[in-house]
């Protein structure tokens, strides 16, 4: 019975090559394996079938006739299984997108790296991504809409299932023409001495980087206020002041010498984190899976 027998496919394309080349040495340097690799492949496919399938002719090899007659239907199940293959192919650029949905601030500093890297390993595999409200997200999350969450954490929520996924170090971040630029540490004192792009709105994070300042009895920056984290970026670019950001956000930019950093001294003891969130019950579509085991288990392991 055909399921008995024990051929792959090397087996199958090694005897077609040295059917074509009549030779197991050209056969073996257009497959860029060695000779002895096509001759083990020839005899165990002899072997399967219990049958001598080529034989020694002049300075290369013939098939013999049980030869002659294999090779039309190896060749046609080579073309049925390259047709199946390329009709797979077609039916995964079909399929539906990962929809991901992210806040505005890690759809600035968290999503463009990840993507960046997940696009470069799965070039074939299609998201769309949108970005609103976290709390439009769990939501979104609840009902469906879409597959995976990127919020700030800690997430409360009973429906979802969050799990942190990056934990980025919040920094001060200067252009390289700023007069800290260089100094390489830095201290409460130092940075108060000039002008600092801060957002008008309240939240946890500066907060806690006022209450950094208040430790060391130095007064808070003189601030330009900027609510988005791109505009921010783009104040420090033309020198209008200095910022605070997670490493992730402008790691780039200071591989690149677009942005300098420093270290503070006492530490800043502020992290940005990134979780995701799934729905704790409903299955997860395939395409989406993979985005949610990539970022587990890759997007940051090196």
């Amino acid at each position: 019975m055909l399921s008995n027998l024990k051929i792959d496919v090397d087996q199958i394309r090694t005897f077609v090559c040295v059917a074509e080349h009549g030779s197991i040495s050209r056969a073996a340097e257009a497959m860029g394996v060695s000779p002895s690799t096509v001759n083990s492949r020839i005899r165990a496919l002899g072997k399967e079938l219990d049958a001598n399938l080529v034989e020694r002719s002049g300075k290369g090899v013939a098939l013999t006739p049980k030869g002659e007659l294999l090779l039309g239907y190896l060749m046609r199940s080579l073309d049925l299984l390259e047709e199946g293959a390329a009709e797979v192919k077609r039916l995964k650029s079909r399929e539906q997108p990962a929809l991901i949905a992210a806040d505005a601030e890690i759809g600035t500093w968290f999503l463009p790296q990840v993507m960046a890297l997940y696009r470069e390993k799965y070039p074939d595999v299609h998201t769309n991504v949108m970005l609103t409200d976290s709390s439009i997200i769990i939501d979104w999350v609840m009902n469906g809409k879409v597959d995976i969450g990127l919020i700030q954490g800690p997430v409360v929520h009973k429906g979802v299932k969050a799990m942190k996924i990056c934990s980025s170090p919040v920094i001060p971040v200067f252009s390289p023409r700023h007069p800290l630029a260089d100094k390489g540490v830095l201290t409460a004192r130092d940075l108060t001495e000039h002008r600092l792009i801060a957002p008008g709105q309240p939240s946890d994070e500066w907060g806690r980087i006022r209450q950094w300042f208040a430790r060391q009895k130095t007064a808070f920056p003189q601030a330009v206020t900027a609510d988005h984290p791109e505009t921010m970026k783009q104040f420090v670019y033309r020198d209008i002041g200095y910022t605070f950001s997670p490493l992730l956000a402008v790691q780039e930019d200071v591989k690149s010498g677009r942005l300098r950093t420093a270290a503070l001294r006492p530490a800043l003891p502020i992290h940005r984190d990134a979780y995701m969130v799934s729905h704790r019950s409903l299955p997860m579509r395939r395409v989406a899976a993979q985005f949610r085991d990539y970022l587990l288990q890759e997007a940051f392991a090196s």
